[in-house]
């Protein structure tokens, strides 16, 4: 019993070393998993803020303009958040990036029924059309950073991308910048700026540019004011049969001088005729300064001028000179000599030869009696023009 009693002790005493063992490895093993957990924690964490440093690395250097950065914040971005996608993209397309650019367009076309983002994606395919040589793209790029269509307002870009056009002889950029340049909406109006557009503009023989041109020095905007050069380019505007300019031109004339109302009368007599409805009212006012022996007068003299004009028949300068010589003017025409002005006359003799300021009566005519029309007409028929001497409404207007 005893010998049992022993082994049954030892066998106690191994049991408890045992347990008592096992409850040290798992204390042990507690301790190194607590351990474990803790290093990983604390690499995870350090990778965290190595990452979260590296985002604000690359979200630094994106926001100082860096593109390639730009771009791979862009692409991170859209495979989580389309809108943060199209801030980068659009970011890039800024800088000039063409792949920004195209980004901006293709994003857009997703987001389909946001009036937003499809005006933005519409301002970016001109730009890139633009930057192909769309010179008209280009144009209306410039055109929508000045008033912040589809992007935000930039008045630097848009004057940049408009002159970059405008120097390329397109006309519609040089009237924009003409345009710009006296517009309220410009911060820092320059008209002086406006007529070396409209300048540029009437020189490659864009009839708007005239127009515009012409009114300014009729006018005195952003140069002195000068008559004779604003009717000069009005005048050679109108020998291109634009209706708009001879109603300007008519409008210049109007009791300017001796023989203003002549020549105003004839010039809106054709705008009116073009179909300028504007020029009606005023042709009839400055009709009955004349009187009706005049109007007749000067309607059979407009007639035929107006057919020459449609039928593109008037060479340059030619009216110009005509009525430079018919009424004394001193309208100039640059390049000009007594020489020129003789030939284009006896070119066009059938309409001018023969006639004088007595032929064609002004404002003094009223005072003159009925009877003299007899002896008005036998000058006109010598001239080949045919004088109808019917005063009803139809022969008026």
């Amino acid at each position: 019993m005893s010998i049992l009693g022993i082994f049954i002790g030892l066998a106690g005493l191994i049991l408890i070393g045992l347990v008592s063992w096992l409850m040290m490895l798992s204390i042990n093993q507690k301790k190194l998993d607590k351990e474990r957990i803790a290093k990983g924690e604390a690499r995870r964490k350090a990778l965290e803020r190595e990452k979260e440093d590296e985002h604000q690395e690359r979200l630094q250097k994106a926001e100082s303009g860096h593109v390639p950065t730009i771009l791979f914040m862009a692409k991170e971005a859209e495979r989580f958040n389309v809108k943060d996608a199209l801030y980068w993209y659009e970011k890039a397309a800024e800088l000039d990036s063409e792949t920004g650019m195209y980004g901006v367009v293709r994003l857009c076309k997703k987001t389909v029924g946001d009036m937003v983002y499809e005006e933005k994606g519409r301002f970016w395919q001109k730009y890139i059309q633009g930057l192909e040589g769309n010179m008209a793209a280009l144009c209306d790029t410039g055109q929508a950073y000045l008033t912040g269509r589809g992007t935000n307002v930039d008045i630097e870009k848009g004057m940049s991308l408009l002159e970059k056009a405008a120097l390329s002889n397109y006309t519609p950029a040089q009237l924009q910048l003409g345009d710009w340049f006296m517009s309220k909406d410009n911060p820092s109006p320059k008209p002086e700026d406006s007529c070396f557009w409209f300048a540029k503009a009437a020189k490659l023989e864009s009839e708007e540019g005239m127009i515009k041109l012409g009114l300014n020095y009729l006018k005195g905007i952003g140069i002195h004011q000068d008559h004779r050069k604003a009717c000069y380019w009005l005048e050679r505007c109108s020998e291109k049969g634009n209706a708009k300019a001879m109603y300007h031109a008519g409008k210049a004339w109007i009791d300017h001088g001796e023989h203003g109302n002549s020549v105003a009368y004839v010039w809106l007599f054709c705008s009116a005729k073009c179909g300028y409805d504007l020029a009606q009212n005023v042709r009839d006012e400055v009709g009955n300064k004349l009187g009706v022996e005049a109007v007749v007068l000067l309607q059979n003299f407009a007639k035929p001028l107006l057919k020459k004009i449609n039928e593109g028949g008037v060479s340059k300068h030619l009216l110009i000179k005509a009525f430079n010589k018919l009424y004394k003017r001193d309208i100039p025409i640059p390049g000009s000599n007594e020489n020129s002005e003789d030939m284009l006359a006896q070119e066009h003799g059938e309409l001018f030869e023969n006639l004088s300021v007595q032929n064609v009566p002004d404002p003094a005519s009223e005072n003159k009696s009925i009877p003299a029309e007899k002896e008005d007409k036998a000058s006109f028929e010598q001239s080949g023009v045919q004088v109808n001497t019917d005063y009803t409404d139809k022969n008026m207007h």
